[in-house]
């Protein structure tokens, strides 16, 4: 626990950010707390304290939501060091990140227990008092839900302390912690605001509470606890969140996510119910920027587009556990590489490439803070969606009564709106193009220069479905043909057409390309064609024939459309056991890289075998370039369930034990 020295340092706090913005306070500091707490004003800068703790390196900046969440059957780090590291499983008790982790935890707590023990020191509203108090309640309830589920029995401290390493501090039971978690949560629900009048989801609200109280229901009802009778309350507490009214589902999945990276609030769906809030590029003096979404996002070195590492690894599994058009795989997952890593050319990759794909959630071309910091984003963290709690209700209804109406539903809204269909008509099925693949004549002549050409799907009794081809700048060949958006009510194959067909009477750039049957034609001098199309396979043509000089450059390619069809609403017929499988990968499906999907596989008791599964997997299909991505699930063993206690803690605190598994 790191040394706090008779104060609460304030981190951030700025009078000139949107008052949408839980920063909006004016920094101060203090020397002790005897002399701070006094106003309503410092009440509010010490509870930006709080929340500015979530927001450190340690925690959500970037640990957190990456280093602590890949290796699962969703993400895997994609680095190639051998290097110890929280997402290879491979770390000891004196692994620094996890030392910081607890510290900045810890750090925080502490700060809610100062503020909670004086909270009533300034004359003020009373109900503007319950507030604070119920944020920083919440607060500390999900820090110590953070460090029960991630580290077991851990010290339980109520009250403020200046000295937080206590030389003589035991750890408490989890089943004592997960209760005060419980408890807490449920105090707080009863004192905070409501979305609407917050506003944003960066304060917590009543509802996002009540979401958070039937996720930590959900973890108690499975390992470690085992406690079933926590599947009613999990249910009770989604269902109070439904039944509010004040959230629904957002019609585009992928809005969600730029909306974030944007750094924009959706008070029309609300979708979003609580998410860690970060601030600017860190050029400026606050340094309130976040680094996850970096360090997660599409390789690229060209700071313009935005600077993103490419380590978050989309595995295999998640890919092909996606139906025919699911919307969300091509934006959860990114379909593209940047052309050398480097600039703002998209290359799309083979749609039979399942195992080189990276996250593609968040994307810095959304980002609005210029300019573009190399290691820092304004994007804001997803603590808590609706769909999430659509989700957990499903589940805990299923586990007490089996497929109901009701869990069916919930789970058949977030299913229409991943296939882009109205949330609240029933959709039986969708057909869809779901592959294109090139026809292996042909296929030369294509500019190097003109990275991705136009891609026409037509026919096949459907609609919807675009294309876009990329073009190799060595061979001049189209490479790779991705399905942009797959369409929709399909009936037999549709007919693929890449590129631009030459038209009469029509004015062309210089540099253009064109087809006519089955040749390419690159327009050699700008200008308005004729009614004579060019035809020749040499050379190129007259200009008094075809209005301008179309010069021959190659063979067109061409791709085969295959359609697929998907079921998208779950019968009513469903078992028990199957409905339960399909809760499981629509959780991951929909909530893929947002920090739940470890604990998901713990509580349910499956993260070893399932992690196994993968280094089988891994081992079968992974390319050799990326071979070392199977070393995690190599070294996963029964420990790495929960993080070792910090060997720093453990010399400084006498009453403190090392985890078992971790001895």
């Amino acid at each position: 626990m790191k040394k706090i020295v008779n104060s609460i340092l304030v981190l951030i706090c700025i009078s000139a950010i949107s008052c949408e913005k839980f920063l909006d306070t004016k920094p101060t500091d203090f020397a002790v707390p005897e002399q701070y707490y006094n106003t309503e004003q410092q009440l509010n800068e010490a509870l930006a304290g709080v929340y500015t703790s979530l927001t450190t390196t340690g925690n959500y900046g970037l640990y957190i939501p990456f280093f602590y969440e890949a290796g699962t059957d969703e993400m895997y780090y994609r680095l190639s060091t051998l290097s110890p590291h929280p997402a290879y499983y491979n770390i000891s008790s004196s692994e620094p990140r996890i030392n910081t982790t607890w510290n900045d935890l810890y750090a925080g707590i502490n700060r809610a227990n100062n503020l909670l023990a004086n909270i009533n020191k300034p004359t003020m509203d009373d109900r503007k008092r319950k507030v604070i108090e119920g944020e920083a309640l919440f607060l500390r309830a999900y820090m110590y839900y953070y460090l029960v589920t991630n580290f077991g029995d851990v010290p339980l401290l109520l009250r403020p302390t200046t000295e937080s390493r206590d030389v003589n501090n035991p750890a408490a039971p989890s089943k004592t912690i997960y209760d005060q978690v419980y408890n807490d949560m449920k105090i707080a629900k009863d004192l905070v605001n409501t979305y609407t009048v917050n506003g944003s989801p960066v304060h917590i609200s009543k509802t996002a509470i009540l979401g958070m109280l039937a996720r930590v229901s959900l973890k108690m009802a499975g390992e470690p606890l085992m406690d079933v009778s926590k599947f009613t309350d999990a249910r009770a507490w989604a269902d109070s969140v439904i039944q509010s009214n004040e959230h629904s589902l957002n019609p585009s999945y992928r809005q969600i996510f730029s909306n974030q990276s944007a750094d924009v609030f959706d008070n029309t769906f609300k979708e979003m119910m609580w998410e860690i809030d970060f601030y600017g590029n860190n050029n400026d003096a606050l340094k309130l920027g976040g680094r996850w979404s970096v360090y997660m996002g599409v390789r690229n070195t060209d700071k313009q587009v935005g600077y993103a590492y490419g380590y978050g690894g989309a595995t295999g599994n998640l890919y092909k556990s996606y139906d025919a058009g699911d919307l969300r795989r091509d934006w959860a997952i990114s379909p593209f590489n940047y052309r050398g890593n480097a600039g703002d050319i998209k290359v799309y990759i083979l749609p039979t490439d399942a195992y080189s794909r990276v996250v593609g959630k968040w994307r810095r071309e959304d980002e609005t803070v210029l300019p573009r910091n190399t290691e820092f984003n304004p994007t804001n963290y997803p603590m808590l969606r609706y769909a999430d709690v659509l989700l957990m209700y499903a589940e805990a209804d299923n586990e007490l009564v089996g497929p109901s109406a009701s869990a069916i539903g919930a789970v058949n809204a977030v299913r229409r709106r991943a296939f882009g269909l109205p949330i609240n008509v029933p959709a039986t099925s969708v057909s869809a193009v779901s592959l294109i693949t090139l026809a292996t004549a042909g296929n030369t002549g294509y500019s190097k220069t003109i990275p991705n050409i136009p891609v026409t799907i037509s026919g096949g009794g459907g609609t919807g479905a675009t294309g876009i081809a990329s073009v190799s700048n060595t061979t001049g060949k189209v490479t790779a043909i991705s399905i942009t958006n797959p369409g929709n009510g399909y009936t037999s194959v549709p007919t693929v057409t890449i590129g631009s067909t030459w038209q009469a009477n029509t004015n062309y750039p210089v540099g253009s390309q064109v087809f006519n049957g089955n040749n390419v034609y690159t327009v050699m001098t700008a200008g308005t064609t004729t009614a004579t199309p060019p035809t020749h396979t040499t050379g190129t043509s007259n200009a008094a024939i075809t209005g301008i000089p179309f010069q021959y450059a190659g063979i067109k390619a061409t791709g085969i459309a295959t359609i697929a069809t998907s079921l998208v609403d779950i019968d009513a017929g469903v078992s028990a056991m199957a409905f339960r499988n399909i809760i499981r990968q629509e959780r991951m499906r929909e909530l893929c890289f947002e920090g739940v999907r470890k604990n998901d596989l713990i509580r349910w008791g499956i993260f070893l075998p399932r992690l196994k599964e993968m280094e089988v997997d891994f081992t079968a299909n992974m390319p050799t370039s990326l071979r070392y991505a199977i070393r995690p699930y190599t070294n996963v063993e029964e420990k790495h369930k929960l993080f070792p206690i910090p060997l720093l803690e453990l010399s400084l605190n006498s009453a403190m034990q090392q985890n078992p598994l971790w001895q």
